[in-house]
């Protein structure tokens, strides 16, 4: 059987990639269509996606909860950090928006213990900080430059943390379909009116990219929860640094971003964060956590 730390880093890959795609997607619709618009019709892309994915596999009944207020304050959160999201998304590069995210594995192992009581040894502080520097080395925060874009694109790191242990946290008793499925409902209400006065009529090209876009982004959701719920935070969250490198290969590719000096420094010790990680992985004990249940033996 596959040890969880390793089959929730297989989740965190292919998590990885569905939002890289749903990522370039909006980037590309974002050149014709209101960014209220879009973030409202991927929103609902991302809630038939769902529904349909829980209806062909029998699993709308795990749609309940016993946390509702929990439930709802943790959709409000994801509802602002999602538009910080996608104003990021929006105005920078994919790779300058992946480095923001990928502050947050130290943010996760500073909180993991005193939340989850799980430790983090020497060396896996000591490449979560290592890494942590490269984010720093890549951003280069400039406080003459802080408009609210960019405030945006920093506040990331903090907010994907928070929003990850909230969700491990809310897995002793609640079903990863609702935690993915409730959190879209207050983002829907609130982009619904956002911009409306310069909504025009999407093409059936951009109706279909939109779903495309929303669908990946709600199977990526999906396998980031199972990820983070069946294996270590500690352990699994530096893998989402090879975000970084997929990020920038379609930025080279697609928009032909290419990177300084400095941006790669960064990325080579965030790249070596992830190996120190990885080899710290496999001689790791398998996480042991009551969360672990029969259905992850095959699927989220």
């Amino acid at each position: 059987m596959i040890r969880p730390n390793t089959r929730a880093i297989v989740y965190l890959q292919f998590s990885l990639l569905a939002f890289l795609i749903g990522d370039a997607l909006v980037k590309v619709l974002l050149q014709s269509l209101p960014l209220g618009q879009l973030v409202c019709l991927r929103t609902i892309a991302s809630l038939v996606a769902l529904l349909l994915i829980m209806a062909a596999t029998g699993r709308l009944n795990r749609l309940k909860v016993t946390k509702p207020v929990q439930h709802a304050l943790r959709s409000i959160f994801f509802t602002f950090v999602s538009i910080g999201y996608y104003l990021a998304v929006k105005f920078f590069p994919l790779s300058a928006v992946a480095t923001a995210l990928a502050g947050a594995p130290i943010i996760i192992s500073a909180i993991s213990p005193l939340i989850l009581k799980e430790r983090a040894n020497g060396i896996q502080w000591l490449a979560t900080i290592i890494g942590f520097i490269g984010v720093c080395l890549v951003l280069k925060p400039d406080i003459n430059e802080l408009n609210w874009h960019y405030w945006a694109l920093l506040s990331l790191p903090f907010s994907y943390a928070i929003m990850i242990l909230w969700a491990r946290n809310l897995s002793k008793t609640e079903s990863d379909w609702a935690m993915n499925f409730y959190p879209f409902l207050p983002l829907l209400l609130l982009t619904s009116f956002w911009q409306q006065d310069l909504w025009i009529e999407p093409t059936m090209t951009q109706l279909g990219i939109t779903m495309l876009s929303g669908t990946a982004a709600a199977i990526g959701f999906m396998l980031l929860v199972a990820a983070f719920r069946i294996g270590k935070p500690v352990i699994i969250a530096p893998f989402e640094y090879s975000y970084i490198l997929m990020a920038l290969i379609v930025d080279v590719v697609f928009w032909h971003f290419y990177p300084s000096t400095w941006l790669w420094l960064g990325i080579g010790l965030i790249l070596f964060c992830s190996v120190i990680q990885g080899w710290q992985a496999r001689i790791d004990p398998p996480a042991i956590t009551p969360h672990l249940r029969p259905e992850d033996t095959h699927n989220p």
